[in-house]
């Protein structure tokens, strides 16, 4: 939601041209004379791990999706197909900015024309647990939305007065607003994702109002889907898809999930959802790790974890017995290092979560975890 709710604000804010400094982590390589990472002593403001470059992106360094990978898809498919809606709308501000320390008051604003526009609303602050808005009824001076409750951390947007019509039925009514967020669209069907705790409605400008999952309604179809499964809606190759907690992507013409596993997903077929299943076979992979005594050798990249000064050092010994998948590695530390046949091979700075290395980094080699120490000397969330 961090990522997600910056995301959607910034779009809110104005935004067109969206883009991210690391979508995709990335792993640096070791010069003949020296590392390339960043640090302080080559005049960086921080000390950075010599080999990730992860940045809990939406993918991995290792090209593992993240929860915000789904997230920030929802709004990358709206400005794929209703960019052109969008990119010329004005930014308006809320007429009263909220304090940090303000945490009941509804946080909100707009993209608009003059006509219509939509709505962003985020309820989400890092760290801090914002208060339930009961009953919130948004004015934006041309339409007004019904009461909505706005419940736990979501972000998100609606429209109003927003024209669904095409080139088959121009003269479609407008749609006067949304309790719901839109996605994307296939053809003439256009998709929303309810809203986590608010009742997806729709009214049009001639007064007819639904409710339904799926509408028809002046030669255009509406389906809601619920925000849970939005998250793995894929538009791939101009049809749209719904992986069952799984993320979809194609290549060579044929669906596959990044995720390994049997799952059974959906695709529209232009008037309902087809039902299809995925099949990626996996094997498991057995992890050996174990506490060593004595140190197996001097680790050469020991600046990195000595960081702010001399720490101890525990080392453990892993194993893996296939080259299939991860293994997870539960430590406590300040700084970690992975050695494959006394090689540097990965490294991680702790926070507070399990760190997850490829068996293949592991599998028919020699391996060392090295940990340097927690002191109460850097700044954890935790």
């Amino acid at each position: 939601m961090d990522i997600y709710a910056v995301s959607l604000v910034k779009i809110g804010d104005g935004n067109n041209l969206i883009g991210y400094y690391m979508y995709h982590g990335g792993t640096n390589k070791i010069g003949k004379r020296s590392t390339f990472n960043e640090s302080r002593a080559t005049g960086y403001p921080n000390d950075y791990p010599i080999l990730s470059y992860d940045f809990q992106a939406p993918l991995s360094e290792y090209g593992e999706a993240r929860g915000h990978y789904g997230l920030l898809n929802m709004l990358h498919m709206f400005v794929q197909d209703f960019g052109e809606i969008i990119a010329p709308m004005e930014a308006v501000d809320a007429k009263y900015t909220i304090p940090p320390e303000d945490t009941a008051s509804l946080r909100y604003g707009m993209r608009a024309d003059g006509t219509g526009g939509f709505v962003f609303v985020n309820h989400y602050q890092r760290l801090t647990k914002l208060k339930d808005i009961k009953g919130a009824v948004i004015n934006t001076g041309t339409v007004k939305f019904p009461a909505i409750d706005i419940k736990g951390e979501v972000s998100f947007f609606m429209p109003f007065n927003m024209r669904l019509g095409t080139q088959k039925n121009n003269g479609m009514p407008v749609l006067e607003y949304a309790t719901a967020q839109p996605l994307c669209r296939q053809d003439d069907t256009f998709f929303f994702a309810e809203i986590p705790d608010i009742k997806a409605e729709y009214k049009f400008s001639d007064g007819q109002q639904f409710s339904d999952d799926i509408i028809e309604y002046g030669g255009i179809r509406i389906v809601t889907v619920p925000f849970k499964k939005a998250k793995y809606m894929r538009k791939i190759s101009g049809t749209v898809y719904i992986g069952n907690g799984c993320n979809l992507y194609e290549e060579n013409g044929q669906i596959y999930s990044i995720e390994d596993g049997e799952f059974t997903c959906v695709k529209w077929n232009g008037s309902k959802f087809e039902t299809f299943t995925i099949n990626q076979p996996y094997e498991k992979t057995n992890i050996i790790i174990e506490d060593i005594l004595n140190a197996p050798f001097e680790p050469k990249y020991k600046e990195e974890l000595s960081i702010g000064g001399d720490r101890k050092i525990t080392w453990k010994k892993i194993s893996a017995d296939s080259a299939y998948g991860f293994a997870e590695i539960e430590y406590t530390g300040d700084a970690a290092q992975l050695y494959a046949d006394g090689k540097l091979t990965a490294d991680d700075y702790y926070y507070g979560k399990t760190w997850r290395v490829p068996c293949a980094l592991i599998y028919g080699k020699e391996c060392y975890i090295a940990i340097s120490e927690m002191k109460d000397d850097f700044y954890r969330e935790f």
